[in-house]
């Protein structure tokens, strides 16, 4: 597996405060716009399942780009290319959500926009903490902290609880969630196209793109 053993905090922070961030931005604008109504449900009592979530969903999230971006997207890379290998490994994820609840074609594309970020993040930086780390951010923020659906999967609502708005499904993604919204899809497709231009800019790694 390609976890570099150089700048594994910097990587882990610029990782887990993007996808805090990015999850947060589009949960914003879903908010103002109407699309959730919500509540503080935060309890003393909840300090310790918070911390075992926080904990939970890196490795949850972690081991889900482990499977997909590390060992799938590396395998088809080696025998297809990397064109082939976003492809297939972003397929992969997305598909591995199919039984969740609420899903929907909306929620299909919302799964394949967040696959084609992370497996461009993987392509990039050659490794796989900041994805990993990015994952587990947005998982947590999603659910324990902003209290929506986690890509169908309710109930892990620990700071605040967040009801989604009939007739708003563009922007709260309905019964699967934010990742379902248009407002999510369109943010990750300009989280790619940021990935690529500075991955092509900075990084060793470059993407044909003639």
């Amino acid at each position: 597996m390609p976890f570099k053993k150089d700048k594994i905090a910097q990587k882990f922070g610029i990782g887990y405060l993007t996808g805090f961030l990015a999850f947060a931005i589009i949960f914003a604008i879903a908010v103002f716009g109407g699309g959730f109504t919500t509540k503080i449900v935060w309890s003393s009592k909840n300090i310790v399942l918070f911390v075992l979530m926080l904990i939970g969903f890196l490795i949850q999230g972690t081991t889900e780009e482990i499977v997909c971006r590390g060992y799938v997207q590396g395998r088809i890379t080696e025998k297809l290319g990397i064109f082939w290998a976003i492809a297939l490994s972003t397929l992969f994820f997305a598909s591995g959500h199919l039984g969740n609840a609420g899903v929907s074609l909306e929620g299909f594309v919302g799964l394949l926009a967040f696959g084609i970020l992370t497996a461009l993040l993987r392509f990039y930086t050659g490794d796989l903490w900041l994805c990993g780390a990015l994952h587990g951010a947005w998982n947590f923020a999603e659910g324990p902290f902003f209290g929506t659906p986690v890509s169908g999967i309710s109930g892990t609502e620990l700071l605040f609880k967040s009801t989604s708005v009939p007739h708003h499904p563009w922007l709260n993604g309905g019964a699967f969630g934010i990742e379902a919204s248009l407002t999510c899809i369109i943010v990750l497709i300009l989280l790619s196209f940021l990935t690529v231009y500075l991955g092509q800019k900075y990084s060793d790694n470059k993407l044909d793109l003639n």
